[in-house]
């Protein structure tokens, strides 16, 4: 799967990537994750991946679907960092 970035290129989808962003998070937010818990995480993402079953989707979409996954597992602080992170990267 091929992501499109806010500035309209693409890159190869990673998921090391995303749970480096969502660890660091965790970090941020005072509340570690163990590694099931990433294991967890991963899961629920590649399998909404599988369901949406597209060649292409944007880095808005993978930003909403993981903070959706991070709700839905109830890591709401780790969620809230991960929102701010991105927030200020923007900035």
């Amino acid at each position: 799967m091929n992501i499109i970035k806010k500035d309209g290129r693409l890159e190869e989808f990673s998921i090391s990537k995303i749970k480096r962003s969502i660890l660091n998070a965790s970090q941020e937010a005072l509340e570690p994750l163990t590694d099931s818990d990433l294991k967890v995480i991963e899961s629920e993402i590649m399998n909404i991946l599988k369901i949406i079953n597209r060649e292409k989707t944007s880095s808005y979409e993978i930003f909403a679907i993981i903070l959706n996954v991070l709700k839905t597992l109830e890591f709401n602080n780790v969620g809230k960092a991960y929102l701010n992170a991105s927030i200020s990267f923007y900035i």
